[in-house]
């Protein structure tokens, strides 16, 4: 999980996990990611206080403006909003840069004579 950062929201408790972006504020006090939830920033978790959780099981979360997303581990009470756009986060099923789509076959009906 090396690459991962954990979150969590003071409010509601909502974790999520997400990629630092590279740049001068790599240490874990100065960075948090641009998403707030509860109308305020993200706590950074310590690494052994992050929850690991199967990964077919994770959700993501992501800006449909900027296309920024997160891994959802516990999900908040409101809706995440994305502080460079405003705008509320699509929750996507599945992993992230992997959304989820549900196909359904389609059999013809037996009883149609």
């Amino acid at each position: 999980m090396g690459s991962l950062w954990g979150f969590r929201c003071k409010r509601c408790r909502a974790e999520v996990l997400a990629r630092p972006e590279p740049g001068p504020f790599m240490n874990r006090t100065a960075w948090t990611p641009p998403v707030l939830c509860c109308g305020q920033t993200l706590r950074a978790l310590e690494p052994d206080q992050v929850v690991l959780v199967v990964p077919s099981r994770r959700r993501a979360a992501r800006c449909p403006r900027c296309g920024y997303q997160v891994r959802l581990v516990v999900h908040p009470a409101g809706s995440l909003v994305c502080m460079v756009c405003q705008t509320d986060f699509v929750i996507l099923g599945g992993t992230p840069d992997r959304p989820y789509r549900t196909t359904a076959a389609v059999t013809p009906n037996a009883d149609v004579w």
